[in-house]
Parts: C-alpha cells; sequence; structure tokens
C-alpha cells in the first residue's frame, strides 16, 4: 500500500497510525497540498490528503473512510472500535469523540491558514475569534472525557487517534493556543500515546511542515 501525505497533518498520521497498529506494511508518497497541488490532483480529485492506494490500485481518500476500510481488514483482536460485548454506549461515545478530535484538527488547520496562507492584512480577526472560541471548546470537552488509560473503554480505539494526532497538531502549529486551554490531562495522555510505537513510526514532522513553507506565528 501507498499512503499519499505529510506528517504534520493530523489526517495523514491517524491514517498512519492506523496502519501501523494493524501491521500492514506501507509505502509513503510524501506529497503536499500546497507544494506539490498538481501531483495530488492526479492521485484525489480534491487534491486532499490523506489518499490510500490499496496493492489493488484502488485508490481510498479521507482519513475515516481508510481507517474505516482498514477496520473491515484487519485482525479482529487488532480493532480500533469497542468490542461487541461493551455494547452500543461505548460505541456511541469513540463515535463523540473521534467526531469532535477530528473537527479539533480541522479547526486548528482554519486557523492556521489565516496566518500562513493569507496575505498580511488579510486576516479576518472575528473569523479567527470564533475559530479560537471553537477549538478551546473542543479542549475542554475533550479534557473532560480523558479517562484513566483510554478514552473509551480498556484499549486504543479511533478516539484515541483522533484527540491526540489532532493535540499533537495544536501544540505545534498553535502552542500559545494549546496552552491556554489548560488540558492537563489530554497532554498527559497525548504524551503516553506518542510513545508508542504505532505513533513514534509515523510520529508529527517539523521538516516535512517547513518544506511546505509554513512558519510558526509570532509570539
Amino acid at each position: 500500500m501507498i499512503l499519499y501525505g505529510q506528517y504534520d497533518s493530523p489526517f495523514v498520521r491517524r491514517a498512519a497510525v492506523a496502519l501501523n497498529h494493524y501491521g500492514f506494511r506501507f509505502e509513503r508518497q510524501v506529497l503536499s497540498v500546497f507544494q506539490d497541488f498538481e501531483a495530488m490532483l492526479a492521485v484525489n480529485p480534491l487534491g486532499k490528503v490523506p489518499a490510500l492506494q490499496l496493492d489493488s490500485g484502488d485508490l481510498l481518500f479521507d482519513s475515516r473512510a481508510i481507517i474505516e476500510y482498514l477496520d473491515s481488514i484487519a485482525d479482529p483482536d487488532r480493532r480500533l472500535v469497542p468490542g461487541s460485548d461493551a455494547g452500543n454506549d461505548a460505541l456511541r461515545s469513540m463515535l463523540r469523540i473521534e467526531a469532535v478530535g477530528i473537527g479539533l484538527a480541522e479547526k486548528t488547520y482554519e486557523r492556521g491558514i489565516e496566518f500562513s496562507r493569507r496575505a498580511p492584512g488579510k486576516h479576518d480577526p472575528d473569523w479567527i475569534a470564533r475559530l479560537e472560541r471553537q477549538i478551546l471548546s473542543a479542549l475542554a470537552w475533550i479534557e473532560e472525557r480523558v479517562g484513566a488509560d483510554w478514552m473509551v473503554g480498556d484499549g486504543m480505539t479511533r478516539a484515541d487517534l483522533a484527540v491526540v494526532t489532532a493535540a499533537t497538531y495544536l501544540s505545534e502549529k498553535l502552542p500559545d493556543l494549546y496552552s491556554q486551554g489548560r488540558a492537563s490531562k489530554l497532554e498527559t495522555h497525548r504524551h503516553k500515546c506518542e510513545c508508542l510505537p504505532e505513533f513514534k513510526e509515523s510520529a508529527y514532522s517539523t521538516d516535512e511542515a517547513q518544506t511546505t513553507g509554513w512558519i510558526a506565528e509570532p509570539h
């Protein structure tokens, strides 16, 4: 399999962590949606990452679709969803937390665009304030749901992948805003997960971020 995208993207990292967790072997094409837009359009009609090319040659787009597919072909004992014995409440909880985690990554990306991709003087302060309020609201909501060991149940699920990759992305891109969230339990959980092999093998890459022209916001 071939995974397209960079490891400064929480969406690409989610897919990579799932691939690592399941033990699927894959190569990676380090393509940027900015620097390599034409090449990405040839892979995904939206020019977005991640994209996963299967051994059959078929392509899957979007991290949610990719992980859903991987879940369907993975060893049942390794699946990143609560077991059937956990009941529907656990599944609903995982889906809620996963959705907020993905949304946190999306809002962080939108907030970053305001500085890194818009020309000086083109920033919309009202829109920035709205995005920052959404980010801090999501952090507070997730913080209330961090469990003793995992976000849901007694094992790692897609909820952990979503919130950890999003939190790392936010801490790297907008560290001041991340610290404002005062999400100490989430930070502990993030550090624990980022030390696991499946996360470390697809660690956040500052080098890849800088290659696409990203720079940190001034303090």
